[in-house]
Order: structure tokens, then sequence, then C-alpha cells
């Protein structure tokens, strides 16, 4: 850290210069115009060129024979880096992977469309301004998404639908996409901080956020599993009462769920330590369930091993969000 004496000139005008280093490299001459910015923690951030237009970022990603999957996650990567425009590219015409690819991109990413496309590349580029979607607004949404995923999941358990998988994917999608967001923001909040000013949040603030925003993502995955899994179990007489007993606690694991959001967004560090401990008594009969569960033996054993671990998944994961509840309610000291 470079240490500036701030120092009185004319009379009445404060004064403090800048590193010269800082100056040359963002190519700052005599008369151009600095923004400044308060942050959250009364510290000043010096923005060069405030006036200029923001250059538009561009990532390019070259396409590799084969690479579909591959593909995919280097868009999503470049969408939570910050870049404005993706542009894939091939020596060759893309093939049809590839193209499948940037569509399936663009149908699980907010705000991503296609604005040109040639034999040999399709560009990409985000509309979407995230200052619009506050972090707390995706989580919320993403809850609520999750919630609705958990509740069709359960009833599958004892009322088997087809139709209900088809449901709780497409919300997990949802998921998806809103989760994508909130780290694309966070990001965003990591290379600017006046950016998490503007949020109205500190950058520890924001990571909580993020870490939330992770276990509810994870959460819905196991809802979708159990949903899967709901379909896969071949049905009997004892594994329909087996299948109630598991209805009864996975919608308690659910219930602990909730609340632990509701801890996070309350901020409401006691009770979070309350769920961390009911959480706990929860996990104890975990290993009880799993014995019962391989006690039926045949195709049974691992579907209903599978849906016993996602509950207790669903659990832990309301204790991590109340742990995280309460630092946050230490950053938030308000």
């Amino acid at each position: 850290m470079e240490l500036r004496k701030v120092q009185l000139t004319g009379g009445s005008s404060i004064t403090v210069t800048l590193p010269k280093a800082w100056v040359e490299k963002v190519e700052l001459r005599a008369g151009d115009v600095v923004g400044c910015d308060v942050l959250p923690d009364g510290s000043l951030a010096i923005l060069p060129h405030a006036k200029g237009e923001r250059k538009v970022q561009r990532y390019v990603v070259d396409f590799g024979e084969g690479e579909g999957e591959y593909l995919f996650r280097k868009i999503i990567a470049a969408y939570l880096m910050g870049y404005d425009a993706i542009v894939v590219t091939s020596k060759r015409p893309l093939p049809p992977v590839a193209r499948h690819a940037v569509r399936e991109a663009v149908r699980r990413i907010i705000g991503i469309e296609i604005v040109e496309e040639e034999a040999n590349t399709i560009t990409l580029q985000d509309f979407l301004d995230p200052r619009e979607f506050h972090l707390d607004k995706a989580l919320r949404r993403m809850s609520l998404l999750t919630q609705a995923m958990q509740d069709e999941a359960f009833a599958a358990l004892t009322k088997p639908d087809p139709g209900v998988l088809k449901s709780v994917e497409d919300r997990d999608d949802e998921v998806d996409r809103l989760y994508w967001l909130v780290n694309k923001q966070y990001h965003a909040m990591l290379r600017d901080a006046t950016y998490a000013a503007k949020m109205e949040l500190t950058p520890s603030q924001a990571l909580n956020f993020l870490l939330v925003a992770r276990l509810v993502e994870r959460t819905a995955d196991h809802a979708d599993r159990i949903a899967e899994q709901a379909l896969l179990v071949p049905r009997s007489k004892a594994v329909d009462q087996f299948l109630a007993k598991l209805d009864r606690e996975g919608r308690r694991a659910a219930d602990l769920f909730r609340a632990s959001l509701v801890t996070f967004t309350k901020r409401d560090a006691k009770r979070a330590n309350a769920i961390i401990e009911e959480v706990n008594v929860v996990l104890k009969g975990r290993e009880r369930l799993l014995e019962e569960a391989a006690s039926f033996g045949g195709a049974s054993v691992s579907h209903l091993a599978i849906i016993v671990e996602s509950i207790g998944r669903t659990a832990a994961y309301a204790a991590d969000i109340g742990e995280v509840a309460m630092n946050h309610k230490v950053s938030s000291p308000a």
C-alpha cells in the first residue's frame, strides 16, 4: 500500500496526489476527469475516465471437435466473469453439436441472446443489467422455486406421477439460471468496489448471498434427485409404508431448510443456532433409515438409499445456511 499525505493548498482546498504508477497504468492525463465514490466502509474509490464510455468486454471461445459440453461450460465461465459479448469461433464451419451447445447456453442463461450467427462464428451478447435484479430478489426467487420442487418431490414418494419429474426438472433449470446470475453479480463486485456500494452491500455480505445461493442450488438438485428416484423404486406394500416414512422425514428436513432461509433474511442468529441443533438430531436418524432401506434388498435398495441420502443432505444444507446466517448477522450489525 502506498501512503499519501493529505495537504492543504490555496488556503482552503484539501488535496492528495495519485500514485504515478497507477496514473500511467490507466493512462490518465492532465485535465482528465476521475470519479470519486464513497464505499460502505467509508473508503473512497477513484474511477479513471469517469466521463468516458465503458468499453465492451469481449471473450473469444475457440471450439474444438467434440467439445459440446466443454463449450457450454466455457460460455458459462465467460458469462460469470462479466463479459458483455462472447464470440464462439472455429477455423471450420461450426458443427451441429457446437450450435446446440450455444443454444443450450442461451436457454439456460438469463439475459444472453445470439446477435450474430455465421458459418464459423456465433456472437452472444449479455443484455441484462444485473443492478436491476438485486441479490436478495434472486435468492428469494431461488428459494421459492426450490420449495415448490420439494413439495412435488415428496408428494411423488406416496403418489408417483411421471409428470412431476418434468415439472421439477424445469424448476431446477430456473434455479441454476438464477444461481449463475448471483455468481456473476458477486464477481462484478470483486472487480468494482463501487458496484457493491450501488447494490448497498459490502463484499462480505455479498459473499454470504453467494454462499446461500449455492446451498439453495444444491438443495434443488436433491429435490430433483428425490423426484427421479420416486419413479424408479419398485413398489410393494412394505416399500410404500417406508416411503410414507421418508415423506415425513423429507418434509421435516424441508421445513428446516425453509426456516434457515428466514434466519438468513432476518439475520436471526439465535434461531439459526437452534436450527443447526435440530438438524443434528435429524441427521442422527439417517443411519437407521439407511439400514431399514437395505433390508428390502433387490432393486429397491439403491433407489431408497439415494432418497434417504438426499433427505439428509437437505437437512445438512439447512444447517450450513444457518451458519452463514450467523456470519451474515455479524457482518450486518445494524
